[in-house]
């Protein structure tokens, strides 16, 4: 070969392995999308008994590795009208000390393993009451630090996990636009007394803290067992001093035979013990900083939940759920909420149907609320409206 081809292999050569670097470094970029039909027996909703339609959300997700080390995730969502980055963090995966990973950004916290999924991967459609009432109304969610240890024992594995956390997952979250009836806003009946008797603005949270320890272990060729414990400590208000604590523990077992075939049964325990303000005038709330006293009463509350999804063909799933839980700020008042659920791969993964049939009741409604969801959702690119 003459030095000119040679000159020009090496070229080809270098373009070609500019263009895989280039290509390397571009993310992954999906959207998903959630649109529902649904009817309720709700009197509180205006359209009792009557079909509504609705796009419960659209998320985009953009994901990539960084370098051969470290990976990033940034999910932005659309929900109630309005846009939101729910997720945008980064991971050191490996290359740190003692096999250690760290994340840090924006992400959903390992309280449970239920927790750290987006709501598009559950099979029973909506994030539970439970979570809503004792992690937030979309989960435990924050800007943190989170360090990771697994250790290997055989076939088994040891998990330990910390995070330092902003404090926001305290604060009230703001919509733009009213509930709809199917996501129980109305249902939980939570008094969030930050806003009503004080402006929310006014709240000061401060640095919150959760730890878990896990421990998985098969139970065969195909199946394994996984249970955690897990504990979170914040403030709710540093004006006030309202402190919340939260324990919990979870198990999940998984028997997957194939890729077609599968049954997950999963539980989660939670107690809440949180301060509660109370005062005998209004105007006390707006002087908090002006050192009026107010007393501080700590409530405890548990509550629970499970359900197995059992994938008994390649594109069919059915499943059950139910939950109990005391009110975490009112003493006397629970709910309970048991659903059926059936889910559907058009073709695979990138396309889902979903049939939901719930019914929720406890002290305080007029009536059980039942409600019938038809949910359709759809993946465009990598990250898949994956079976749960």
């Amino acid at each position: 070969m003459t030095s000119k081809g040679y000159a020009l292999g090496a070229i080809v050569c270098a373009l070609a392995a500019a263009g895989a670097a280039a290509q390397n470094l571009n993310p992954d970029i999906s959207v998903i999308g959630d649109v529902r039909a649904f009817t309720t027996n709700d009197p509180e909703d205006p359209k009792e008994g009557k079909l509504q339609l609705d796009l419960q959300s659209v998320e985009l997700a953009l994901q990539g590795y960084l370098n051969p080390f470290a990976r990033a995730d940034v999910y932005i969502g659309y929900h109630n009208g309005s846009l939101e980055i729910e997720e945008a963090y980064a991971t050191i995966l490996r290359g740190l000390p003692g096999g250690l990973q760290l994340r840090a950004g924006k992400y959903r916290v390992d309280f449970g393993k239920l927790n750290l999924l987006h709501p598009h991967a559950y099979s029973f459609l909506d994030t539970p009451l439970l979570h809503q009432a004792y992690l937030g109304e979309e989960g435990l969610s924050d800007i943190g630090v989170n360090l990771n240890w697994q250790l290997p024992l055989g076939k088994s594995a040891l998990t330990l996990s910390g995070n330092i956390l902003k404090g926001d997952f305290a604060r009230p979250h703001e919509h733009t636009e009213e509930h709809h009836a199917h996501s129980a806003g109305q249902l939980l009946s939570l008094r969030a007394l930050d806003e009503e008797e004080h402006d929310h603005h006014h709240v000061e949270t401060d640095l919150g803290y959760t730890q878990r320890l896990s421990l998985f272990l098969p139970t065969g060729t195909y199946a394994g067992v996984e249970v955690g414990l897990n504990a979170l400590q914040g403030k709710l208000d540093t004006l006030t001093g309202r402190e919340v604590r939260l324990t919990g523990a979870d198990l999940k077992y998984r028997w997957a035979p194939n890729k077609y075939r599968s049954l997950t049964v999963q539980g989660e325990w939670i107690r809440s013990r949180r301060d509660v303000l109370h005062h005998h005038h209004h105007e006390e709330a707006h002087a908090l900083n002006e050192g009026h006293e107010h007393h501080l009463e700590r409530h405890s509350a548990d509550g629970f939940l499970a359900f197995f999804d059992w994938r008994f063909a390649q594109r069919w799933n059915l499943g059950a759920i139910v939950e109990r839980f005391d009110h975490p700020e009112e003493e006397g008042v629970t709910r309970k909420r048991a659903g059926a659920f059936a889910g559907f791969q058009v073709m695979e993964e990138s396309t889902m149907v979903r049939l939901l049939l719930r019914r929720t009741d406890g002290p305080g409604m007029t009536s059980a609320v039942r409600e019938a969801v038809l949910q359709l959702v759809f993946s465009l690119g990598p990250h898949k409206a994956h079976w749960f």
